[in-house]
Order: C-alpha cells, then structure tokens, then sequence
C-alpha cells in the first residue's frame, strides 16, 4: 500500500506511516505524532470525507462524552489519537463458547456509552437524517415472511417518524460492539456515522452484534434483556426499543440487498420476543 501525501504528512507534523486499513473511499495510517505519541490519520483521496463529515461532526461535538479524540482535520484528512485496546466484541469472542454473562457485561458498557452521549445534550444540527434514510422502508417489498411480517409491524412507527413524530437526538448511527474500544483512559467510540433521529436508533444496529457472535445475539433471553436495558437508556421503554431494533434489521436487508438466514433467524426471534409482550 503506497504511504499518504508527503504534504499530508507535513500538514500535521506526522512521520512513521503504517497502513492499518483502507477502502476505496479512504485509506488509515497509524503514524507518529510530534509529541512522540501515535495517532491515526485518514485520508480521502477525493478531495472531501463525502457522507462521512457528518460522522466528524458528531466526532467533534462527542469530545468530551467519549468519543474518540479528533486532533486535526482538513478537507480530505483527519487526525485522530491511536487508540489502544480491544474493542466490546474482543472482549466477547475472546471467550468461547459464547456467553451471556459475558454478553451481559459488554451490553452494560455499551449503554453507558449511550447514555454519556445522551446526557450531554449534542446539538443534531447539520447531521443526516435519519428520516430520509429510513424512508424506502416503506416501498421495499420484502420476499421471507418474517421479514413481511416485521415491515408490517412497523410501518406505524416509520410513518409516524418521517411525518416529524417523536424526539430527535444527536446519534453515532452505528453504536455497536466493535465501535467501543476499551482503552487505559475509558471507553471511546469511533466511525460514527452522525445522524438526526429517535434516541431508540443509537443502539438498534447493536442487536445484531457483536459480530461473529449471531448465535448469543439470536437468543429471546439475549433480545428481551437488551431491549429492557437499552429501552430505558433512550428513555423510550422496551417495546418501542425493539420496534426501533426490528427496523434497523429491516434496513440492514435493505441496504445489503439480501434476506440472509442469520438475519431472518434474529427477526423471528425479535418478533417472538415481541409477540410475548415487553413494557412499554
């Protein structure tokens, strides 16, 4: 992999570049900072972060609610602190079989990464809505009859959000397992997505992790106890948690383009969670 710009470099007093990763819209070094210490740089050879400045702006609004620290930024970079640990998933797939006393700790942690960012009261302004991804939900035409039964189940709650209905908070828009990286200094997030929505959006995607771990995740005890427990951290209750958690499975279908068996095995399961009925 070729190293980044020597100006990019320059711009931020960087040295030492090790490519960690990368796409074709970004790549990611680790690199030496001039204070000694490492940090990490991502460039966008575009030119612009595209959809991905709005995770910025979460980023940069999260600073003091346990967000991953931003250290500089350009047009087409940012600089970000190196951050050492394993992240919330590690510390489940580290344990094999699987558990749900392991689980059960992680999700605790998870919440209170919520409800950090939720009790600092960051502004939505200028992040992307969430109403305006969500609305082809109502026009997809699903083929597995749970994933049917699930869009008929909530389709009330998308219509009544895309008309403007409900409480709209700052959002990571992807909180999960392996966006939390337990360091020396605490939990910190990292690759928000920054988005506008329902506080019972910020963990909806984490029911369907960690990843590599479908067979805990699926479990009715696993969703009921998560929907109860995230529920109250949005503040929403347990019933409207899972709605929120069965659409974003939905979404997931949508984007991928496929109704893959592990995720119509998470939606049986959800609607079994559902159908046995949680507090509101």
């Amino acid at each position: 992999m070729r190293p980044p710009p020597e100006a990019l470099l320059r711009r931020f007093g960087l040295r030492d570049p090790e490519w960690v990763a990368g796409t074709r819209h970004a790549q990611v070094w680790k690199v030496r900072l001039r204070s000694g210490d490492w940090g990490a740089l991502k460039h966008y050879p575009a030119g612009h972060m595209g959809n991905e400045a709005t995770g910025l702006l979460f980023l940069e609004r999260a600073q003091e609610a346990g967000a991953v620290r931003v250290l500089g930024r350009s047009a087409d970079a940012v600089l970000m602190e190196w951050l050492d640990g394993p992240s919330l998933g590690d510390l489940v797939r580290d344990q094999i079989p699987h558990t749900d006393q392991r689980l059960e700790v992680v999700d605790g942690a998870l919440a209170e990464v919520a409800r950090r960012a939720f009790d600092a009261a960051i502004s939505p302004e200028r992040l992307a809505p969430l109403a305006e991804l969500i609305a082809p939900l109502q026009a997809v035409r699903f083929t597995a009859p749970e994933a049917r039964a699930a869009q008929a189940m909530v389709l009330p709650l998308l219509a009544d959000f895309s008309a403007g209905g409900g409480e709209v908070a700052a959002l990571h828009g992807d909180l999960h397992h392996d966006n939390v990286i337990k360091t020396p200094a605490g939990l910190r997030a990292i690759d928000p997505k920054g988005l506008a929505g329902p506080p019972a959006y910020e963990l909806a995607n984490a029911f369907r992790h960690p990843r590599g771990c479908a067979d805990v995740s699926a479990r009715v005890t696993v969703i009921r106890r998560r929907a109860i427990l995230w529920g109250e951290v949005a503040g929403c209750g347990a019933s409207t948690q899972l709605h929120w958690a069965i659409l974003k499975v939905l979404l997931s279908m949508l984007w991928s383009g496929e109704e893959n068996p592990r995720e119509r095995l998470l939606l049986r399961q959800m609607l079994k969670v559902s159908e046995d009925g949680l507090p509101d």
